[in-house]
């Protein structure tokens, strides 16, 4: 076997190509794999490769000089901009139409129906802190939102450690971890 190159016994052989080689013709790959030329990409990818950039120029610039066609150029649509603008969303601009005049007969005037007067809607009130009598051992049913501090915080007494108070309701109920109490669990509040 012979050196691809010359006539000399072959010593090795190409890991890339497979080629039979010499030691003057090559070290770790032969002397054709290692040439710079054949690191340059083919006639072909160069020319695909510069189409490709050239159409997905072409599309970038027409999208963006081009945008599709949408109803709210000018902005983002109401009922986001009424959102950042104030912060709470609000109705929308369009208005529903109802009807309030019957369609007028021979014999009868047109009258108008008046339209109701609108209502406040009542607002949620907030659960009283529940008022214990000293002394006295109570239940307690477990809120959304509620822990094991905020409710050892309403049954302390004035000027009492919030935390003794929470460390006896734990110690009541037999809760090892206070993360984990969950909504409508009944702990014992112990008495003071």
């Amino acid at each position: 076997m012979h050196c691809y190159a010359c006539d000399e016994q072959a010593t090795q052989e190409c890991a890339r190509c497979g080629a039979l080689y010499c030691d003057n013709h090559g070290d770790a790959l032969c002397a054709r794999c290692m040439d710079p030329a054949s690191a340059v990409p083919s006639y072909r990818v160069f020319r695909g490769s510069l189409a490709a950039l050239l159409i997905g120029s072409v599309a970038a610039v027409w999208l963006l000089v081009l945008p599709p066609a949408r109803a709210d150029q000018d902005g983002p649509p109401s009922s986001i901009a009424n959102l950042v603008q104030t912060g709470t969303p609000r109705p929308s601009a369009t208005a529903s139409v109802t009807p309030t005049e019957s369609a007028p007969s021979p014999s009868a005037t047109p009258t108008r129906t008046p339209s109701p007067a609108p209502t406040a809607t009542p607002s949620p009130t907030p659960t009283p802190a529940p008022t214990v009598a000293p002394g006295a051992a109570t239940t307690y049913t477990v809120q959304a939102g509620d822990n094991l501090a905020t409710i050892a915080q309403r049954f302390t007494l004035p000027g009492g450690n919030p935390q003794a108070v929470a460390d006896a309701i734990a110690k009541a109920n037999n809760i090892e971890d206070p993360r984990f109490i969950q909504v409508g669990q009944k702990l014992t509040i112990p008495a003071r």
